[in-house]
């Protein structure tokens, strides 16, 4: 369940930059208004929806068929995917990336300074995450909203057990048409393919072109920058903490497999994730922590 109303507005009193509003009984949405940006931030999930530099086009892809409610995850935006990516590597029928995109966050803190923006949420184990992943952790979502966006996530372990953990950053990046950008900063790379059953790593010869479903986790630590030619603007996504990168766009057939997506979405949308995924799992001893973190912003076409 998420926090009331009133008691996020409480914790907001003294940040008129930030308000909260509820387009869907329940579900609580924090609008964030700088000089710069503006932003909008579900508690489900600690789930960036939108971010836009005032004066251009969204940033942030969410799907016009996203569903908002508690439990289900909601398609666009930022979903956090923890503590594992993809389907569970035991058990199928939990949750696929996880359970942290899928339950209420609880807002620490808000506060402006300048043309800054700062949120901090919060979720840790109880009961229920046990029955998925039985360990005890804290994970903490700092989200920055300016001139840029960064979101970081810090993961915790606050029990007695070592455990080995996998995370997304699950970027939907708004563009103006797949068939038209071109992503720099995999190349030289290799990658495992998603959608092939070849289990060896593949090498990335040029900077990547999307003309079919993309389900690729890169072995890398680069920056990538999309260069969207019918917006005329680059959109960079840089990262910490992370030593993969995840791109993915469903393509046509999928599309229109998925009932929060509508048939041509795919045209409109792709996704860089700065990850911890495949092979790169860090390990979390006792009272140790983890950062990722991805900072999103635009850069003329050039």
């Amino acid at each position: 369940m998420s926090q009331s109303i009133d008691d996020l507005q409480a914790i907001l009193s003294e940040c008129p930059e930030i308000s909260v509003t509820e387009p869907e009984p329940g579900f609580p949405v924090l609008e964030v208004k700088t000089s710069v940006s503006e932003a909008t931030i579900a508690l489900h999930g600690a789930q960036v929806l939108t971010w836009t530099l005032i004066g251009h086009p969204p940033v942030l892809y969410v799907s016009p068929k996203a569903k908002m409610t508690e439990g289900i995850p909601l398609r666009g935006g930022i979903p956090i995917c923890w503590p594992w990516f993809n389907e569970h590597p035991e058990d199928s029928t939990l949750p696929k990336h996880g359970f942290a995109r899928n339950r209420f966050w609880e807002l620490v803190s808000g506060e402006a300074l300048g043309k800054e923006a700062t949120l901090v949420f919060k979720l840790c184990s109880d009961e229920e995450t046990k029955q998925m992943f039985p360990y005890d952790f804290e994970l903490t979502a700092t989200i920055r909203v300016s001139d840029k966006l960064r979101v970081k996530l810090n993961m915790k372990n606050t029990g007695e057990e070592i455990y080995r953990v996998s995370s997304a950053l699950h970027t939907y990046l708004s563009i103006g048409n797949i068939e038209r950008i071109q992503l720099e900063g995999v190349k030289g790379s290799h990658y495992m393919d998603q959608l092939s059953d070849q289990t060896e790593a593949q090498y990335q010869e040029k900077n990547l072109q999307i003309k079919e479903e993309v389900d690729r986790i890169y072995q890398s630590m680069s920056s990538v920058l999309v260069r969207d030619l019918d917006r005329h603007r680059s959109v960079f996504v840089d990262k910490a903490g992370s030593r993969s990168t995840v791109i993915w766009n469903p393509w046509k057939e999928k599309s229109k497999s998925l009932s929060d997506l509508p048939d041509k979405g795919y045209l409109e949308f792709v996704c860089v994730e700065c990850a911890n995924a495949g092979t790169d799992k860090p390990t979390l001893r006792p009272n140790s922590s983890h950062n990722v973190e991805t900072v999103i912003g635009l850069r003329p076409l050039g």
